[in-house]
């Protein structure tokens, strides 16, 4: 298969598989600068000839192909013959800036206790979602239709029925929440996906429209900088932990998303009573006036 470029790969058959092999080589070379022919080959249950395809795909693709290890004593017993390994100038193929994340993701289903690196991921107990209680309420997501729910909030004691018209899926502080209209409060909530005790279609229910909902589609710039309390060199190295550009990251999130982006970060009970102290975190809102300010008028719209 001769592939010029990674647009091509969406119009072929198994393009989306090979897309994701590619991407495995590019993250393999980038963390670890180098891949093994049989480790990529048993990661994604395909052949050597297949995997010998896949990585002269890759060579093909890339600025900076990765050279194969010629036959001969292996360095420090591991990079035998049929080891690509990592250019000194190494461009990645798919041309952005590559998460850990990526490599967790590819690595860990295959992690042993024997292997030459072996990966963990922590595991949290996880927010129960059944697929039958809440498979009306997506495909309305998807279908841009109305829904009826049986939802247990935790500002209730009782489960109450809800009519909603939901627009986005979302994964934020640790559990999956839809984006919707909720009918009886004439207004844009957030549900948790593992509360919902049931869901059913109304397609005769006039919908709501995405754009509609103001605060999902206005966004807020969110500065965060090193916590004053820290010394010069401590201050320069969560600078650099977090990519900021002259002590400064600026990240643009939904003003629907602005609460979950503080909680995951921490730093939510301290912005609220402008209290740099309460932070357990090395990081601060620089505009964190501003942002609080957000935080109580969505508050009060409610």
């Amino acid at each position: 298969m001769s592939v010029k470029s990674l647009y091509e790969l969406e119009s072929l058959r198994g393009g989306s598989s090979l897309k994701a092999r590619l991407k495995h080589v590019d993250d393999r070379l980038n963390w670890f600068g180098f891949l093994r022919l049989a480790d990529h080959a048993a990661k994604f249950g395909i052949s050597d000839v297949q995997g010998k395809i896949d990585i002269k795909t890759y060579r093909n693709l890339s600025t900076t192909p990765p050279a194969e290890r010629k036959p001969g004593p292996a360095a420090a017993g591991v990079l035998g013959a049929g080891t690509y390994l990592r250019p000194e100038k190494f461009v990645p193929v798919f041309g952005i800036a590559g998460s850990l994340d990526d490599l967790w993701l590819s690595r860990l289903p295959d992690a042993r206790p024997d292997a030459a690196c072996p990966l963990e991921l922590l595991r949290a107990p996880e927010h129960r979602i059944e697929p039958d209680d809440v498979r009306a309420l997506l495909a309305a997501t998807e279908l841009r239709e109305s829904c009826r729910l049986r939802y247990q909030s935790m500002t209730s004691a009782e489960a109450s029925e809800r009519v909603v018209c939901p627009h986005a899926v979302v994964k934020a502080s640790g559990r999956y929440h839809v984006r919707a209209f909720d009918f009886s409060r004439k207004r844009f909530l957030d549900f948790s996906l593992s509360r919902v005790l049931s869901s059913d279609l109304l397609p005769d229910h006039a919908p709501v429209p995405a754009t509609l909902d103001d605060d999902w589609h206005k966004t807020v710039d969110v500065e965060f900088e090193p916590h004053p309390r820290l010394s010069p060199t401590q201050r320069s190295m969560i600078a650099r932990e977090y990519r900021m550009t002259a002590g400064l990251s600026v990240i643009p999130v939904r003003r629907a998303m602005l609460f979950y982006l503080l909680d995951e970060m921490r730093l939510l009970k301290a912005i609220r009573q402008q209290d740099k102290d309460l932070a357990d975190v090395p990081v601060w809102v620089k505009n964190s006036k501003d942002i609080a300010g957000e935080l109580v008028s969505m508050e009060n719209e409610s």
